[in-house]
């Protein structure tokens, strides 16, 4: 299904739901427990190095990445 821009449309409901049943860390959570600032992560991230989704303007890192 698309939008009327043409756009595929996205089922947020469902995106939820995949989302809810993982566990994500906020960069300053990363940042607390890597002892690092949080400028360092989000670097990371824009670089690549870090694997993260960006949720609005909140970037979320999935735990699994760091066990």
């Amino acid at each position: 299904m698309t939008s009327k821009m043409g756009r595929p449309r996205i089922d947020l409901k469902e995106k939820s739901k995949e989302l809810n049943n993982q566990d994500f860390y906020s960069i300053d959570e990363l940042a607390k427990i890597m002892k690092v600032e949080r400028r360092t992560i989000k670097r990371a991230i824009e670089r690549g190095e870090i694997e993260a989704i960006k949720i609005g303007k909140q970037y979320r890192i999935k735990k699994d990445n760091f066990l």
